[in-house]
């Protein structure tokens, strides 16, 4: 149960959806309608690529009172790509090994960062994953998808990435919303973001509200964020359909994005 952002384009207008990324952490009506409090404080993170940077941040304050927020602010300025997630626990221990995004590096030649908002089948993708379940007893289920990525996605392609998170589509409990960052040693850098809950909740309005993810692409940006966005922000956010993900390939040598919208 958490708070997602991903966003590529002009880092003036990323700043602004920073801003509605805080305070939608900080006041989640639609979390308080499911009877589970406002906040999501159980730590953040973020990962913040440029053409020649990537900085990569994981703190146990809540992002609504931490100051490193002011510093990344500062930062966003020029073609930018950032992904941040505002953590509300439900499966893995409290603690900074657990706060999102997490990062790894792939035998197969390509580097990645992964976060997830949902609810996910963590004893079946240990076994998916031929993982020992005994290490992973205080880790959280999204770390556990991460570490099967990291095993088995055989490279950054549409194709790759679609058999991957079909796979893991089938071990959601609630919601598989997940954004990918990957890099390549040929600078290549692209993104895939899946938008999927479990039909029982698409009839269930506190949850639909909850789970659903908006999108905003407009001249220069293109954003994939939590529902609770459209509560605080003037962007025309729009909602993404449920089975939808996003294949973002990313230039920074020419400052743009392309993004394809396919069905998991």
């Amino acid at each position: 149960m958490c708070r997602i952002l991903f966003a590529a384009g002009d880092g003036y207008e990323i700043r602004k959806l920073l801003d509605t990324f805080v305070l939608s952490s900080e006041n989640d009506p639609y979390k308080a309608r499911r009877y589970r409090g406002t906040q999501h404080k159980d730590g953040w993170g973020y990962v913040l690529l440029k053409k020649d940077s990537a900085e990569h941040y994981r703190s146990m304050t809540p992002v609504f009172q931490d100051n490193a927020v002011l510093e990344l602010k500062k930062k966003l300025s020029g073609f930018s790509v950032l992904m941040a997630h505002s953590r509300a626990a439900s499966q893995g221990g409290r603690n900074l090994f657990n706060v999102q995004p997490f990062g790894f590096s792939s035998r197969r030649g390509f580097s990645f960062w992964f976060f997830h908002n949902g609810d996910l089948k963590k004893d079946r993708i240990i076994e998916m994953a031929e993982l020992d379940e005994n290490q992973l007893g205080k880790a959280s289920d999204s770390f556990t998808a991460a570490a099967y990525l990291c095993r088995f996605l055989e490279g950054t392609s549409l194709e790759n990435l679609l058999a991957m998170f079909k796979e893991l589509k089938g071990t959601a409990n609630t919601a598989l919303n997940t954004a990918t960052l990957m890099t390549t040693p040929q600078n290549g850098v692209r993104a895939f973001i899946t938008a999927y809950m479990v039909d029982k909740l698409l009839e269930n309005p506190p949850a639909w509200d909850y789970y659903r993810l908006l999108s905003l692409k407009k001249r220069g940006l293109f954003a994939v964020a939590s529902s609770t966005f459209e509560l605080y922000s003037h962007e025309p956010f729009q909602n993404v359909e449920n089975g939808t993900a996003f294949y973002i390939d990313v230039s920074f040598e020419e400052e743009s994005f392309d993004v394809r919208k396919v069905r998991i």
